[in-house]
C-alpha cells in the first residue's frame, strides 16, 4: 500500500488568460455562489451544488477512531490549503474583499497548520512585500504553523530573494513561535539539506537534467508532522522546474519506507492536470504561446506514481479543480463523481485550489487530456480543508464569500480517501 503524497502548486493566473474582471462578491457567479460545472455537459450551464451547500462552516473537532488495542490510537488532525492570493504591497485587498476574509476563516477552522501554493504576494519583488503579507495575516500566521511554496508571481524578477527570506522566517521561528513549545518535536523540517552548488543564472544553467531548469534558489524543502510527510517544491512557472529530482526521490523514498508514514504530501505552485489551461502549445512554433501543463507532467509524475503519491495540490489558475489519475491511466470522469475513493496506491488525486483571493477565473472548458479525469471544480474564493485520522482523509472545500468584518462560509463539495 502506498504512502500518500500531496503535492501543491500554485500561480498567477491561467494560461488562456480568462479572469473575471473587478473580482468581489459581485464577480462570483451565481448558482448559490457557486459554478459546479455539470461534468456530462461541460457547454452547458451549471447545477446546483450536489453537496448540500452547508453554511457557516466551523471547525468539527478532528474525526478520530477508537484506539487500536494492539498499539497506539490513529494519528488525528487537519490542515488547511490556499494559494493565490496575489496580495498587493500598497493593501491588503486591493478590490477583493474575500483576501481578507479568507485568513478570519482559516482560523475559524482551526487547523494544526496551513499549507499555501503560491503567488502570496502581486509582486514579490517589491520592497516590504512579504512584511505586508504578514501584517495582513497577522492573526492567522500567529496562530497557525505556515507552510508556504513558491509562485511566479513570488519569484519574478528580484521577487524570489524576497521570498527566500520570508520562507526562512517562518521555517526557521515564524512556525515555531506560533506553535509553543515543542515545536521540534511536532515538526520535522528538512530544508537547505541538498548541499548541490546549483546556479542561480539562467544564463549559466547548471546540473541538467536533474534539475530541469538548470537553475535553483533551494526554496524546496519538506516537513513531517506525525503520520504524514510534505514536498514543497521550487517552481515559478512552468519553465521555472527549479526541483532537483534526485532530492524528490530521495524524500519520497524516505517517506514511503517508513513504516509510520500513512500519507506524503506534495504541493507546488503549477498544476499538473486543468480544465481551464492549455496542454499544448497551438503552435510548436512558439511554445510560450500556449503550453501549460504537460511540461511539469512529464518531469515528475513517473516519480509521483512510483512512490505512490495520493494527491497533488496546486494553484495558479485561480479556481478550484480536481482530478483523479488513476496509474494505468483508464479515465475516470463521472457525473456525479464519487464521495469515497480507495487508499490503495493505485491513482493520484490533482487539486488546484487557487481561490485565495486573486481575480477569479472563468469558467471556460480546455477539453484535452486533463478532462478524462476530471471530478469537480467551483471558480469561487475557497479554502481546501483535509481531515487526518490514521489512514482516512477527508476532504472539504470551503467557500468564503464577503470581506473580513461580514462573511459566510460554505462546504461546496467533499470526499474520502480511505
Amino acid at each position: 500500500m502506498r504512502a500518500a503524497v500531496f503535492v501543491a502548486l500554485a500561480g498567477l493566473v491561467a494560461c488562456d488568460g480568462q479572469l473575471v474582471k473587478g473580482a468581489g462578491p459581485d464577480a462570483i457567479p451565481p448558482v448559490d455562489g457557486a459554478t459546479l460545472v455539470d461534468r456530462a455537459r461541460p457547454d452547458g450551464p451549471g447545477r446546483p451544488p450536489d453537496v448540500g451547500g452547508k453554511k457557516d462552516v466551523k471547525a468539527p473537532p478532528d474525526v478520530k477512531q477508537a484506539p487500536d488495542s494492539k498499539g497506539p490510537p490513529p494519528a488525528a488532525f487537519s490542515f488547511v490549503v490556499f494559494g493565490d492570493n496575489q496580495m498587493a504591497t500598497s493593501s491588503c485587498t486591493s478590490g477583493t474583499a474575500e483576501r481578507l476574509a479568507i485568513p478570519k476563516a482559516i482560523v475559524k477552522l482551526k487547523p494544526t497548520f496551513v499549507l499555501h501554493t503560491g503567488d502570496l504576494m502581486d509582486h514579490g519583488y517589491d520592497s516590504g512585500a512579504y512584511a505586508k503579507f504578514a501584517s495582513c495575516y497577522k492573526e492567522m500566521l500567529a496562530k497557525h504553523p505556515f507552510f508556504p511554496t513558491m509562485g511566479n508571481h513570488d519569484a519574478g524578477y528580484t521577487g524570489i530573494k524576497n521570498y527566500k527570506k520570508f520562507l526562512e522566517g517562518r521555517l526557521n521561528s515564524g512556525n515555531a513561535k506560533a506553535w509553543g513549545a515543542g515545536y521540534k518535536q511536532a515538526f520535522s523540517v528538512f530544508y537547505n539539506d541538498d548541499k548541490t552548488p546549483y546556479s542561480q543564472s539562467f544564463s549559466k544553467p547548471s546540473h541538467k537534467p536533474d534539475l530541469p531548469s538548470g537553475v535553483s534558489f533551494k526554496t524546496f524543502y519538506a516537513h513531517r508532522h506525525k503520520n504524514a510527510y510534505f514536498i514543497s517544491f521550487e517552481q515559478g512557472t512552468r519553465w521555472w522546474a527549479n526541483t532537483p529530482r534526485s532530492w524528490l526521490e530521495k524524500h519520497l523514498k524516505k517517506a514511503r519506507n517508513d513504516k509510520g508514514i500513512q500519507h506524503i504530501f506534495a504541493y507546488m505552485h503549477h498544476p499538473m492536470y486543468s480544465t481551464t489551461m492549455l496542454e499544448s502549445p497551438p503552435d510548436p512554433k512558439k511554445p510560450s504561446s500556449g503550453e501549460c501543463i504537460k511540461p511539469v507532467r512529464k518531469l515528475y509524475e513517473a516519480l509521483f506514481r512510483k512512490y505512490d503519491v495520493t494527491a497533488v495540490f496546486s494553484g495558479h489558475a485561480h479556481l478550484y479543480d480536481r482530478h483523479y489519475v488513476p496509474d494505468d491511466a483508464h479515465k475516470t470522469r463521472k457525473d456525479p463523481p464519487p464521495k469515497t475513493y480507495p487508499h490503495d496506491g493505485k491513482a493520484i488525486h490533482y487539486i488546484v485550489t487557487g481561490g485565495g483571493g486573486g481575480g477569479l477565473n472563468k469558467c471556460g472548458w480546455k477539453k484535452q487530456y486533463s478532462y478524462s479525469y476530471f471530478q469537480k471544480r467551483a471558480c469561487v474564493y475557497h479554502v481546501t480543508r483535509v481531515q487526518v485520522s490514521g489512514k482516512k482523509l477527508t476532504f472539504s472545500i470551503v467557500r468564503v464569500k464577503g470581506s473580513a468584518s461580514s462573511y459566510t462560509t460554505s462546504v461546496i463539495d467533499s470526499f474520502v480517501v480511505q
